[in-house]
């Protein structure tokens, strides 16, 4: 079987994930809102076979929901450190203008 590009398909995988937005998730959101809705009105006509078709694409959205939550967790996360890390390299690196005796603005130390 021939392929177009060299990735397999792990790597390929990733790279689609790569591309989720913000939006992306709220759609998810709301196509599990949707199917639960489904879900309710399916047992309220007493539609059983449609209920539990309902019920299985309930169970393939919502571990992906969360999957995609855990990793804009990660992101946010990751840029707050390197912002932190950055932050405290441009200070280590600002010359010492600050109050006499290694004061720094703040009233501390510098160790």
């Amino acid at each position: 079987m021939a392929t177009t590009n060299s990735m397999t398909p792990a790597e390929n995988a990733r790279a689609v994930a790569s591309m989720v937005r913000e939006e992306d998730l709220q759609e998810l959101e709301a196509l599990h809102s949707e199917l639960v809705k489904r879900v309710d009105q399916a047992r309220t006509d007493g539609r059983v076979y449609l209920m539990s078709q309902y019920v299985r694409l309930i169970a393939l959205v919502s571990p992906e929901i969360d999957r995609v939550q855990r990793r804009f967790k990660r992101e946010t996360l990751a840029s707050l450190r390197k912002d932190h890390k950055t932050l405290k390299e441009q200070r280590r690196v600002a010359p010492e203008s600050g109050p006499a005796g290694g004061q720094q603005a703040g009233g501390h130390r510098r160790l």
